[in-house]
């Protein structure tokens, strides 16, 4: 049976991408009868890598799939045999070149290259951490299908099926049979390599670094546009159809995290395993090209994203430094590029080293390459100055390396062959393990009463997020530590009770033709199923242990017309339960139903009596209340409500120069301190109040200080369970409040005052129609002409019962002050906190969009909180001196932002956003936000259009009018040329004002 190799590198946290990467070798054992080796190469910290292995044990058997993940360790014991095995001369430093210290994206495929061989596979096909597959109706789009389609078949064959016949016979004489050798696409989305920036700042420069790349052989009249569709893979097109070229594939049309190679290519030559640099990954793809085999190139592009790290300062002048290191090393290797071209066989080890030795040896220009690389970043200014002076710090190393790591390939193609033979022979088994066993066990129940009714609004709410998110992102999870004692018949017992006696875990949302759900359905008897994994000695950590295994469950959505609400996985060592780790579908529960059901299953597990139900609401029950004339009254006052603040608050908090994009991955920060819970306490009984209203004034305070605005807007989700009935009512009723506040008061305390009337308004009206909230929300970003942004998000969980807490955070002893990064998470705000607990200790985890704050400023930004507290317990505070008291500045604008409408603004970035919707059309905007553009467009289309690229841009509020003039200036750049010339219309461009 063919045997092949799934595989990704990864130093990072991406559980999302690992479990979808086990999607993609299901569908590819499942649907071409394969056995897929999915290898992971993890070179993580240790507890992430810990997490990465508990998402990955918790993946249900799959026939055909073996699953392989290697930490640094396990890879460096295997490659350390194989080495030895092989006779070299020098195994270490061969070692030293595969498992180098720094990042190297060559050396991750080149080990991967040689695991695929140990274990007997006849191709590797590489995928990376930073992208996602792309979905037609809802449906991944995995590139396996296409590789599997061609890769390693007679060419000949492959033609038969998409064409290309007429071009094999271009590439070589018998290209028909030969294998096809390579199978790739390129990618969609964020650019592979991040010079997007450069180009807006300047157009100039970024041509100037961008040829660098180039071979200096193109033609001066390709070279422009060479320069435009560098790095930009296959543009924006999404995938509809399935399309695929044979023929000989350009390099630069295929990514390496889209690619799969044939044994017979890979298994003679390596990659280059230079570090702290990119693009010398792509070198197979050059020598399959120069050595005339047939490929395959298709359109089942992967969606490609920039992470977190990538967008903080230091991440930003690492990954540019990296840049710079590709851009210097290009000159060499366009030279041995074109020595690949001239070789009889580019395949044949030995010639080809010999031409890389002479590559590193020979002449380069690279002292003026450099200089014109430093030169550039210079140019750019701002954060690019960093770039520069590391570049000019660091100009001998540089140059020398770049040398060096040419002769380092060299000798690595030495190796390679006995190498290989080396790790063939160790053999399928790369790490001996001890795997844990997991078993299914169904659990059947049946009781209650069967009913039939309309959804509450929170469930409205919950299936609406859920069918435009996808699950993954709404559901929600939580790990129970099982109590001492307990077996595990009676886990699954009390999970049994707690079905038959709460409503909500017996309720289907039935979807007539795939449409969405309009009622709910009450079952009487059904089944679920538990995953019990047992151990011989659990994971150091059961607790994170359980959490990612919670995540992976997680991953799967839940039918809603069949499925049970709730999905278990249960850790059990040696027979006995230690924790259970519970999904719950959001449109069944939210946090505080989970709290609550958590606490009935361990009284059931201790032998407590559940107190009975009496009057509490079922979700039906709740539905009748809020469908009668007073639940519709209040439910059209919270969205009256929200229409004032979206009216005239800020429409976004962040509205910077550094927020380039809305929403995107961002890290954990979690902050435990005693210090900060005994300032609460302190300010509390100063000020005599709850000290959750004192953590709630000193965010605003603290949040709107940083972003410079004179007013505070952020959602607040609450509970909506001050009614007795609905305190312990299993449903989701969480809903956001929707926080108001202006913040020019004198001082902390007397903004804490408004705080507090602020809150209570906002928690008034935090219960709505979803439906009708959101064409609130559309119709206004038309008619102000900007897109709320919910980038602000307060969650204070403290005070519900058994709120759900990390599972490990609990047991640990109260530091005075503790800051720990941890996971990244993607998600649509700037700015999201979750308050655990505010006594003994503030424990609180923040989600910061790492272009707003960098490490630093996000640890500073919490430290600064804890200060802002210790201060305020101490008297009051002065709002102007926020900067002095905590150490958090407020965001640096340039001279041509400005507040408009109560937003900051930027005119030249709507200038640009403006073009950006007409289609690159020359635009001007005035300091009043007044639009010029030629002919052509009304009012009413340019500000249509602009509408609907307005998300994610949050310093663009749209013109106030726009202005319609006869042509473009000759010199669009200059203001005076727009405005001496005649209007022929204008108009604001909004409906309303403008009827047609």
């Amino acid at each position: 049976m063919r045997r092949i190799c799934l595989t990704l590198p990864t130093d990072r946290a991406c559980v999302p991408a690992l479990l979808a990467l086990a999607e993609e070798a299901a569908h590819g054992a499942r649907e071409f009868g394969v056995e897929v080796e999915l290898l992971v190469l993890d070179s993580s910290p240790a507890p992430v890598a810990a997490g990465h292995a508990a998402a990955l044990a918790a993946l249900p058997p799959v026939p055909g799939v073996r699953v392989h993940h290697l930490d640094e360790d396990a890879q460096r014991s295997f490659l350390a045999r194989a080495a030895a095995r092989a006779g070299l001369a020098e195994p270490e430093r061969l070692l030293g070149l595969l498992l180098p210290d720094a990042v190297s994206y060559g050396a991750c495929t080149d080990r991967a290259f040689l695991f695929a061989e140990a274990l007997g596979c006849s191709s590797v096909h590489r995928r990376d951490s930073d992208s996602r597959y792309q979905l037609l109706y809802g449906t991944p789009v995995f590139p396996l299908h296409q590789e599997l389609s061609a890769l390693g078949l007679p060419a000949a064959e492959v033609a038969g099926r998409i064409g290309g016949g007429r071009r094999l016979e271009r590439i070589r004489p018998g290209a028909g049979q030969l294998p096809v050798a390579l199978v790739g696409a390129s990618f969609i989305g964020e650019l592979s390599v991040d010079v997007a920036e450069i180009q807006e700042l300047d157009p100039a420069v970024h041509a100037e670094l961008v040829g660098l790349s180039l071979p200096p052989s193109t033609p001066a009249l390709w070279r422009g546009q060479a320069i435009r569709e560098a790095f930009r893979g296959a543009g924006t097109e999404p995938f509809t159809a399935d399309r695929a070229a044979l023929g000989q594939v350009a390099p630069n049309r295929v990514d390496m995290c889209n690619v799969a190679l044939g044994r017979e290519v890979y298994g003679r030559i390596p990659l280059p395993p230079a570090v702290d640099t990119i693009g010398t990954d792509y070198f197979l793809l050059h020598v399959v090209h120069h050595a005339r085999l047939p490929g395959v190139l298709h359109n089942r592009h992967i969606v490609n994203f920039h992470t977190g790290e990538r967008r903080t300062a230091s991440g930003h002048t690492a990954y540019h430094l990296r840049l710079a290191r590709f851009l210097l090393l290009s000159g060499r290797l366009a030279h041995l590029y074109d020595a690949l071209a001239a070789l009889t066989d580019p395949l044949d080890a030995g010639p080809v080293a010999s031409a890389v030795r002479e590559a590193a040896d020979g002449p380069s220009g690279d002292g003026e390459r450099l200089a014109t690389i430093e030169g550039c970043y210079r140019r750019l200014g701002g954060a690019f100055d960093r770039v520069a002076d590391a570049l000019a710090e660091r100009r001998k190393e540089l140059l020398d390396g770049a040398r060096a790591d040419l002769r380092d390939f060299a000798d690595l193609i030495d190796a390679w062959a006995p190498l290989t033979a080396a790790v063939r022979s160790e053999g399928r088994t790369l790490v001996p393990t001890k795997a844990p066993r997991t078993r299914t066990v169904p659990v059947r129940w049946q009781g209650g009463e069967p009913r039939r009714g309309p959804l509450t609004l929170g469930q409205a709410n919950m299936i609406r997020c859920i069918l435009r998110d996808g699950a993954a992102d709404v559901d929600i999870h939580d790990v129970w530590p099982v109590p001492a004692g307990a077996s595990t018949d009676a886990v699954l017992a009390a999970l049994r009770t707690l079905t038959v006696r709460h409503e909500a875990l017996r309720t289907v949302f039935p979807q007539p033709g795939g449409t969405a759900p309009t009622e709910q359905l009450v079952l009487t008897e059904g089944e679920f199923e538990v995953t019990v994994t047992d151990f011989d000695t659990l994971p150091a950590d059961p607790g994170r242990y359980a959490d990612e295994l919670a995540r992976a469950v997680r991953r799967a959505p839940f039918d809603l017309g069949r499925d049970h609400p709730l999905r278990a996985a249960l850790l059990t060592e040696r027979g006995t339960p230690t924790h259970l780790a519970l999904v719950a579908g959001h449109a069944a529960a939210d946090g505080s139903a989970l709290a609550v059901l958590r606490e009935e299953w361990t009284d059931l597990l201790t032998g407590r009596e559940l107190a009975p139900l009496g009057d509490t609401l079922t979700p039906i029950a709740l539905a009748e209340e809020e469908s009668a004339p007073a639940g519709r009254r209040k439910a059209e006052a919270s969205v009256r409500y929200w229409e004032k603040v979206l009216r005239t608050g800020p429409q976004a908090m962040f509205a910077e120069p550094r927020a380039r994009t809305a929403g995107g991955p961002a890290a954990e920060l979690t902050l435990r301190s005693a210090r900060g819970g005994a300032a609460l306490a302190r300010a509390s009984a100063r000020l005599g109040v709850p000290a959750s209203t004192v953590l709630l004034t000193a965010w605003c305070a603290l949040v709107a200080h940083r972003a410079g605005q004179r007013a505070y807007v952020g959602a607040a989700p609450t509970a909506n369970r001050w009614k007795a009935q609905l305190a312990r009512a299993v449903t989701p009723l969480s809903q956001d409040a929707l926080i108001l506040l202006d913040t020019t008061a004198s001082g902390f305390d007397e903004l804490l005052g408004s705080a507090w009337s602020a809150a209570l308004n906002a928690y008034r009206h935090s219960r709505f129609d979803a439906r009708l909230l959101w064409e609130t929300i559309d119709r206004t970003t038309v008619e102000r002409g900007s897109r709320f942004a919910r980038d602000v998000v307060f969650n204070d969980v403290s005070g519900l019962p058994g709120a759900l807490r990390p599972a490990a955070a609990t047991a640990q002893a109260a530091p005075g002050l503790e800051l720990a990064w941890g996971d990244e998470q993607d998600l649509p705000t700037a700015l999201l906190a979750f308050v655990y607990r505010t006594d003994p200790l503030l424990h609180l985890a923040l989600r910061p969009d790492p272009q707003l704050f960098d490490r630093r400023e996000a640890e500073g930004f919490l430290t600064g909180l804890v200060r802002l507290l210790e201060a305020a317990a101490d008297g009051d505070v002065p709002l102007a001196e926020l900067t002095a008291v905590t150490g958090v500045r407020t965001a640096e604008r340039g001279a041509d932002w400005q507040l408009v409408d109560g937003c900051w603004v930027s005119p030249a970035a709507t200038a640009a956003a403006l073009s950006d919707a007409l289609d690159g059309r020359p635009v001007h905007v005035t300091a009043d936000l007044t639009a010029y553009l030629a002919g052509g467009p009304t009012p009413a289309r340019a500000h249509a259009a602009l509408m609907r690229i307005l998300p994610g841009r949050p310093g663009v509020l749209a013109p106030r009018r726009y202005l319609i003039v006869p042509e473009t200036p000759a010199e669009p750049g200059l203001p005076q040329a727009w405005l001496q010339q005649p209007t022929l219309t204008e108009g604001t461009g909004r409906p309303q004002a403008d009827p047609r």
